[in-house]
């Protein structure tokens, strides 16, 4: 095979061992002679090739031999020279066995002079035994394998210590490696850049040195474990150079020398950013993006973990459930910038109100939950309670917005209200919704009864889902009259739920169940569209044209689609729209009082009437009022009741009359129950009424047949003809 002439390794490094050992390379003085020898060598089981000149014998070298054998009389002056010149120019062949045959045997001249020259030289003395030569040849090629296979070893041994010396210093892991005592001996690049310090500073730090407070024992003890023998991973705080800290993950592994431990090495890695960033990650899923409080998962955890202490200290537990009065109305009348930054400040405030051993979580939209442990007593609970929403209700100002908010709690109490984690958090919600039903800025404690109300609740919302489409919902009618008239001038359309099992149902006890649960909406429409038809058929039976008045709910008013409904009652029904009059509440009308007024403009323009129900009780300023499209207000009835007992009242009352006359404004007082109110309110020139003086609500037979016999002027009762 060709070898390159400036490879590391002999030529023959790659051929296999027996070509190693028994490749001999012949030069004598005839062909003859070279044949004879390399006969004998070939029976010995060398192998063995002849040259016939030294040209040849150069070339042969270059392709690979463990030994040559030379005659004296081939070895010319020119020879030497080039046998010299290969030997020279190719170190690997300079421990080559060159075997020469002479006559001469040492007291060669020629031989004396160049036998150094040419590297490793054996003299042979002719004539040479056969045995003798086989045994010469044989002894220098093993000699040459043995030398081969120490180089060998020192390549590889070479070659094995530079790749360590690259691993170590370009490793992108920083390495060091000390004493048994903790002495720094060495380190690679790496440790420089992730401790800040040099190589030659490293070696005056200690790793108590190096160690934050808190880990220097972990530290040291990893340590320890390695110089016995046992490898150590762990994670540890480092202090750098700059004296920031960073979080490391490391190993100390023995360094085993011939079975014995002469120090440790040491491998280090800076996982400060992906710790961070794993850290984030947890955050983020245990806790509220918005508000940065725990969420639902991270509450539920805690106080698994507190009912847990609890039943070891055999102390209570309390949950706080709570939701954001009119949150709703706060998002979509200022937008969701605003409601983010108030959930942010409600948060800020809760976190003031509890104990450092307390959570505060949000667990969705605007609801809360507060978890207090340790408890001593439930009244340490109420105290806290009490404090959330005197803090909760103080003035927020949130960029050129002043806003005032309240906040509805519930509380369970573990283990009197339940012993789980869901019980605890159901109950406290049931007690949320009765506190809600209290009034805004309340607080109750789950008692078991509200279980049952809750069941009977669930109930009645599934039969209402179910009323309309089995015709269940029916119309009562109440007079509306004028005084000065002695007549009917219009009814009010009042709807009833006739429950197949509880009877007939006021609205006050399951209008408010419909517009939480989305039906608010069928049910107007289909009071409006109902209304209009009796009215429309009472016209068409003979009795007099008065106004028909439906209420008409906040939904309904903030639906795009009511203008639509409005009309397509009147088209289908075929009613005129003056004789059509929808009530708004005061309330409903200021949720939103610019979307009011462009939804009532839209219903004007059909020649529909438009009154304020309920007026005195919204708090609606003169700048509104008079800028809305309507025709009349309606007085509330909390105002007509004591008219005759309450000055304050009775100047309200006199006032609103004056300002509605002043606007051109007609006024209903509704709730008249006796004579002396008829008397006020006639004396102050509101001669239109409504109440259970007049006519209590009625289906609309029974109105045709008091209609029928004249019975539906106000002027037949004596005390008030009188």
């Amino acid at each position: 095979m060709t070898r390159n002439k400036t490879s590391a390794l002999p030529p023959f490094a790659g051929a296999s061992c027996e070509l190693i050992e028994t490749r001999v390379l012949v030069l004598a003085s005839s062909q003859k002679d070279g044949e004879m020898a390399c006969r004998v060598l070939t029976n010995a089981r060398f192998h063995c090739a002849v040259c016939k000149d030294i040209e040849t014998l150069i070339t042969e070298l270059e392709r690979g031999a463990g030994a040559v054998l030379l005659a004296e009389e081939v070895l010319t002056q020119t020879a030497l020279e080039m046998l010299e010149n290969f030997v020279v120019n190719q170190p690997n062949w300079s421990d080559m066995p060159i075997m020469i045959l002479t006559y001469h045997g040492a007291n060669s001249p020629v031989l004396n002079q160049w036998s150094h020259r040419l590297g490793k030289t054996t003299l042979m003395e002719r004539p040479v035994r056969t045995a003798a030569l086989i045994s010469a040849v044989r002894s220098s090629l093993r000699g040459r394998d043995r030398q081969y296979q120490m180089r060998k070893s020192q390549l590889q041994l070479q070659e094995s210590e530079l790749r360590f010396k690259s691993l170590f210093e370009h490793h992108p892991d920083g390495i060091v490696v000390r004493d048994l005592s903790g002495k720094f001996i060495s380190g690679n690049k790496a440790i420089e850049s992730i401790t800040g310090y040099s190589i030659e500073e490293l070696q005056r730090e200690t790793i108590q040195s190096l160690a934050t407070s808190e880990d220097v024992d972990q530290v040291i003890e990893c340590f320890r474990k390695a110089a016995q023998g046992t490898p150590k991973k762990f994670r540890a705080k480092a202090i750098r150079k700059d004296s920031s800290i960073i979080e490391v993950e490391a190993v100390y592994v023995p360094l085993i020398i011939e079975s014995e431990i002469k120090g440790v090495h040491g491998i280090v890695r800076d996982v400060t950013q992906s710790s961070n960033y794993e850290r984030r990650i947890q955050h983020l899923a245990t806790h509220d993006v918005l508000t940065d409080l725990p969420n639902r998962h991270l509450l539920i955890d805690r106080m698994h973990q507190a009912l847990e202490h609890s039943r070891r200290t055999n102390k209570q537990t309390g949950i706080l459930f709570m939701d954001l009065n009119r949150f709703k109305q706060v998002n979509d009348s200022l937008g969701h910038d605003i409601g983010d930054l108030l959930l942010k400040e409600i948060s800020r405030r809760l976190k003031r109100c509890v104990r450092e051993m307390d959570t505060v979580a949000r667990i969705g939209g605007d609801e809360f939950v507060v978890m207090l442990g340790e408890l001593t007593s439930i009244e340490t609970m109420a105290t806290i309670a009490d404090e959330i929403l005197e803090c909760v209700s103080r003035p927020i100002k949130l960029t050129e917005h002043e806003l005032t908010i309240t906040t509805s709690i519930g509380g369970s109490v573990y283990p009197k209200d339940g012993h789980d984690v869901a019980t605890l958090l159901k109950h406290a919600d049931l007690a949320m919704y009765q506190a809600k039903k209290m009034g805004s800025g309340s607080f109750r404690f789950y008692d078991p009864d509200m279980n049952l109300r809750i069941l009977e609740r669930l109930l009645t919302e599934s039969a209402l889902q179910h009323a309309l489409d089995k015709n269940e919902f029916t119309i009562h009618y109440q007079p509306q009259v004028s005084i000065d008239l002695n007549e009917i001038i219009g009814v009010e359309a009042l709807v009833r739920w006739m429950h197949p099992e509880k009877g007939l149902i006021e609205p006050a006890d399951f209008i408010p169940l419909a517009e939480e649960i989305g039906m608010i909406g069928a049910i107007g429409e289909w009071v409006l569209r109902s209304a209009c038809t009796q009215n429309r058929a009472w016209q068409q039976a003979g009795f007099p044209s008065i106004k028909m008045a439906v209420n008409l709910s906040s939904h309904q008013l903030r639906s795009s689609r009511i203008e639509q409904i409005v009309r397509s009652a009147l088209a289908d029904t075929g009613m005129e729209a003056r004789y059509l009059e929808l009530e708004i509440t005061e309330t409903g009308l200021m949720e939103n009082i610019e979307l009011s007024f462009q939804t009532l403009l839209g219903i004007r323009k059909t020649g529909v009437s438009i009154s304020i129900d309920d007026f005195g009780t919204g708090y609606s300023s003169l700048s509104h009022l008079k800028r809305l499209p309507i025709n009349a207000i309606k007085i509330d009835k909390s105002f007509i009741r004591d008219l005759g007992h309450d000055h304050n009242d009775a100047a309200i009352v006199g006032a609103t009359i004056a300002m509605a006359q002043h606007m051109d404004l007609r006024v209903i007082a509704e709730g008249v129950t006796d004579v002396d109110q008829v008397r006020f309110l006639s004396n102050h020139h509101c001669s239109d009424m409504q109440g259970f003086l007049f006519s209590h609500p009625m289906p609309a037979h029974e109105l045709e047949e008091l209609w029928r016999r004249g019975l539906l002027r106000p002027g037949y009762r004596p005390e008030i003809a009188a």
